[in-house]
């Protein structure tokens, strides 16, 4: 009995040393586990901290950038707003009136700012053209003397010198159209068919099966590089046909 009793006491104190082994292993983890969160929590205040200051620094940087392009495009407006008061106002200053009339004087804007009719002024309702002659001369204002010409007004002024410069009159006919009989329907259309085969002999043909096949290999060719402007016209100096009657040529087959 004695050494029942021992026995009992000795495993009553192993399973105690083991239950507080195991307690403090247990509060070691937890411990261990509650230091993990808040080194984590600290990380992930960290990263918002960071995250915050690049956001206010984008921010106040994204501002700044407004503000500034605002500032270039109130000032360029500014600029070109002076500049175009300035070239109405042109014939107001002594620069341009000491030369020409300003009521001999026309705004044109673009691509030249004046056209002057040289003496025009001095035209009343008995005057006539051959009595006082009108020369004609296009003016371009700059505000700023290292201005230099575009290449539009460089090209109107090398016109002008090359004399590549006429006069046209266009006349309008603004009766209403005369509605055509099948006859003259027909006329009408047989001689169109006779302009446009005159650059196009297969204009208006009937297209065949070569055709249409070779039509549909060269617009699927995925070798050829070529934009759709590009093919269209290749094909219609490979079948001789216009540029109309091939983008309907390709409509009417699927292809486009």
């Amino acid at each position: 009995m004695e050494n029942e009793m021992i026995l009992i006491l000795v495993w009553a104190i192993i399973m105690t040393a083991t239950l507080i082994i195991l307690v403090i292993i247990l509060l070691n983890l937890k411990k261990k586990h509650d230091h993990d969160i808040f080194d984590k929590e600290n990380e992930i205040q960290e990263i918002n901290l960071a995250i915050e200051k690049e956001r206010i620094e984008q921010q106040e940087k994204f501002r700044t950038t407004i503000i500034k392009e605002r500032s270039n495009a109130n000032e360029s407006s500014r600029h070109t707003l002076k500049g175009k008061i300035g070239e109405q106002m042109s014939p107001l200053f002594p620069e341009f009136y000491s030369k020409y009339q300003p009521s001999d004087a026309r705004f044109l804007g673009s691509p030249i700012d004046y056209i002057i009719f040289k003496h025009m002024s001095e035209y009343d309702s008995k005057t006539k053209a051959v009595d006082v002659p009108i020369d004609v001369v296009l003016v371009e204002v700059k505000s700023a003397k290292k201005t230099g010409l575009t290449e539009k007004e460089k090209a109107v002024r090398i016109a002008v010198e090359e004399g590549r410069v006429s006069f046209d009159v266009v006349r309008q006919n603004l009766e209403p159209e005369k509605k055509l009989t099948q006859e003259e329907r027909h006329e009408k259309k047989e001689l169109q068919k006779i302009e446009a085969k005159k650059d196009h002999p297969t204009a208006y043909e009937p297209w065949t099966v070569s055709d249409d096949e070779f039509l549909k290999n060269y617009w699927n060719d995925e070798s050829n590089k070529q934009s759709s402007d590009e093919k269209i016209q290749a094909l219609c100096e490979k079948l001789d046909r216009s540029k109309g009657g091939i983008k309907s040529r390709l409509k009417k087959t699927g292809l486009v």
